[in-house]
């Protein structure tokens, strides 16, 4: 969420039909089961709360963050880990592996699977000494940052990360025979503490599966909802009386604060 004044989002995480808590639980073949958490800035600087738990097991931690924090800025994550790497459960689960990450006052989190995170963190070079963890999400992460602080535009590094995926794909896909393609969504959300990023985009290959609550959308297309002093991007809509509109695969979205007023910038990323 991205507001005009510091704000509480705890509409959309707590109290909708569908709120982000909801969605930890709303499909019991699909549990958010392996921890949670909230970034946020207070006078401009960073702060995280993350849990290694289940978030519908600690309603209690989770309500009381949630309504302890007014922010322009706020990006809470619920984790279903992914396990490209077919490891023991209890090395994938851990505060660290949970998201969002941070780098300097950036946060990232991530809805998706990187098929070959060994392969792609090999490409991060010195940044790979960065990675604390065994969440292949977190190799996008230091990607998007490595690219960013050697100039690139977040676009750009957008681009060049799925563009090296599909070539270590390529390169190893014959040691990998039980997967059929370099990553299962790579949904991001991004924030500086000023503006807001989004990126929708999913594999032509990721199937019909659809959204964790209200079952009414593709599980990989995004939403968001936009007034004058307040933006929200959600993995799906919270509830069905506001007007969410879609964020497509290939699209991301910015938005920002002009003239004491949000304001949103969606382009097409090739």
């Amino acid at each position: 969420m991205l507001s005009v004044t510091a704000t509480s989002a705890t509409k959309y995480l707590l109290e909708d039909p569908c709120s982000l808590y909801a969605q930890s639980s709303a499909n019991p073949e699909r549990l958010q089961s392996d921890g949670w958490g909230m970034g946020f800035y207070v006078d401009g600087a960073l702060n995280l709360v993350k849990s290694d738990r289940p978030v519908y097991e600690e309603r209690g931690k989770f309500t009381s963050a949630a309504r302890q924090v007014d922010s322009e800025v706020m990006l809470a994550h619920i984790r279903r880990a992914s396990n490209p790497r077919n490891l023991p459960r209890e090395k994938i689960i851990s505060i660290k592996n949970s998201q969002p990450f941070k780098y300097q006052n950036y946060l990232f989190a991530h809805n998706g699977t990187i098929a070959l995170p060994d392969e792609a963190a090999e490409s991060l070079g010195e940044w790979k000494q960065r990675i604390e963890g065994l969440n292949d999400s977190e190799v996008y992460f230091w990607y998007i940052m490595k690219a960013m602080a050697e100039g690139s535009s977040l676009r750009e590094a957008l681009r060049e990360f799925e563009r090296d995926l599909e070539q270590l794909w390529q390169d190893n896909r014959r040691k990998h025979p039980g997967k059929d393609r370099p990553y299962v969504g790579l949904n991001a959300l991004l924030s500086d503490g000023e503006k807001l990023y989004a990126y929708c985009k999913c594999h032509e290959k990721d199937g019909p599966m659809r959204s964790l609550c209200l079952g009414d959308q593709p599980v990989f297309q995004m939403s968001y909802l936009i007034s004058p002093t307040r933006l929200v991007v959600a993995s799906e809509k919270t509830n069905r009386g506001d007007n969410w509109k879609p964020l497509k695969s290939g699209q991301l979205l910015t938005g920002m604060i002009r003239n004491r007023e949000v304001s949103i910038e969606i382009i097409e990323i090739a």
